[in-house]
This record gives C-alpha cells, sequence and structure tokens, in this order.
C-alpha cells in the first residue's frame, strides 16, 4: 500500500509539474501577445501635437477619397508611404470635389516620377478602391498606366516637355491608358508643370476620356 501511496505521489507531481509547465508556456505567449499588440498600438498613438495633426491630415485624406459619410482611424500603415499627405489640405480639399481624375508627381529625377496625389475621380477611372492599390500600380513610373502601344511616344513626349517646361507650362495630349483592371481606355490629358517651394518639380495631370 505504500509503494501504490509513492506510485500515486509521483504521478501526481508530474501532473503538477506538466501543469505548471503549460501554465508557464501559456503566460509567456500572453506576455509576448500583449507586448506585440502594445507596440503596434503605440505606432498608431502620437507623440506630440504636431505629429497627431499629422495622424489626423492622412485619416482625413483617407475619409476624402472614400467620399462624403465616411470615417477613419488612423493606422500607421497610413503614413508608412508618404504619398497623399504631402501636398497640404488646401490642393485636397480642392480636388476632394474636383470631378475631373487628377494626379499628382514629383520629378525627383528624369527616370523617378513618384505619384504623391491622386483624387477619388482617379482612383475610379483607373479601377482601384483604395489610393495604396493606385500607388502599388503606378509603381516609380507614369508609363506603368499608359498602354504599351503608345508607351514610346508618350515617353518621348512626356520627357521633352519636363526637360525644358518652366513654372505653370502645361501640354495637351492624348492616349490609351491601361488600368489596374485591364480595361484600355483613350483619354485626354492636360499637364501642367509647377515648382514647389518645399516639393520641388510637380506635374499636375487630369485626365478626360476621350
Amino acid at each position: 500500500m505504500f509503494k501504490q501511496l509513492r506510485k500515486a505521489n509521483k504521478n501526481d507531481y508530474l501532473l503538477i509539474t506538466a501543469t505548471l509547465i503549460l501554465l508557464v508556456v501559456f503566460n509567456l505567449s500572453l506576455l509576448s501577445y500583449v507586448q506585440g499588440q502594445q507596440k503596434a498600438a503605440e505606432l498608431d498613438q502620437a507623440k506630440d501635437y504636431e505629429e497627431a495633426l499629422k495622424f489626423a491630415d492622412a485619416a482625413l485624406y483617407e475619409v476624402k477619397i472614400a467620399g462624403k459619410n465616411n470615417f477613419a482611424s488612423y493606422k500607421s500603415s497610413l503614413t508608412e508611404k508618404k504619398h497623399h499627405n504631402q501636398l497640404g489640405l488646401g490642393l485636397r480639399a480642392l480636388a476632394a470635389g474636383d470631378p475631373t481624375p487628377l494626379l499628382v508627381m514629383q520629378v525627383m529625377q528624369m527616370d523617378t516620377k513618384e505619384a504623391i496625389y491622386v483624387n477619388k475621380s482617379l482612383l475610379e477611372l483607373f479601377g482601384c478602391e483604395l489610393s495604396s492599390e493606385f500607388y502599388d500600380y503606378y509603381g516609380q513610373s507614369p508609363l506603368n498606366l499608359i498602354s504599351p502601344g503608345d508607351q514610346a511616344r508618350v515617353k518621348e513626349e512626356f520627357t521633352d516637355f519636363v526637360e525644358s517646361a518652366v513654372d505653370e507650362e502645361r501640354f495637351r495630349g492624348d492616349c490609351q491608358i491601361l488600368t489596374a483592371d485591364a480595361r484600355t481606355l483613350r483619354v485626354f490629358c492636360d499637364m501642367k508643370y509647377s515648382v514647389n517651394q518645399r516639393y520641388g518639380a510637380l506635374v499636375y495631370i487630369s485626365f478626360v476620356l476621350n
């Protein structure tokens, strides 16, 4: 009987030990999860007044892109890319109600023209629901928006315009665009070259279906 009792005590000890190990593993996993959530939440929290304004501005832009009767909470993904929140509220307020599809590019180098602003009408024209989808489709070149058959001509015309343009100069032309959902559309483009004190050379392009 004494041996049986010792055996029972040993089994209980093993059970208790296994239970304690499981509790420790569970608590460590829970702690790791909570710390991860806290770290993610910290990315979405402003550290000062200026950053709070920046976060609110980024969320406001997403609401304007989505249209009326919407709301958005700030997420760190809204400012992972600098794109849409670079030009200040004035341009966004103007373009938010503009029915003409509008794209703004920053001419960083002759072979790099970064899209930094789009309005809702442009997203609809190119078959994109979110501005991030359009930026991914655009990549680093406006030629990604152009149908292959027109790319060589558009590249030559656009390069000549940007290299020789002066502030507020315009260029108008037509081409076929290739949308993100694989539609080919002929459009009329009105381009304006503008020198911004903060962002340097910018090109504003409006698109009208031809």
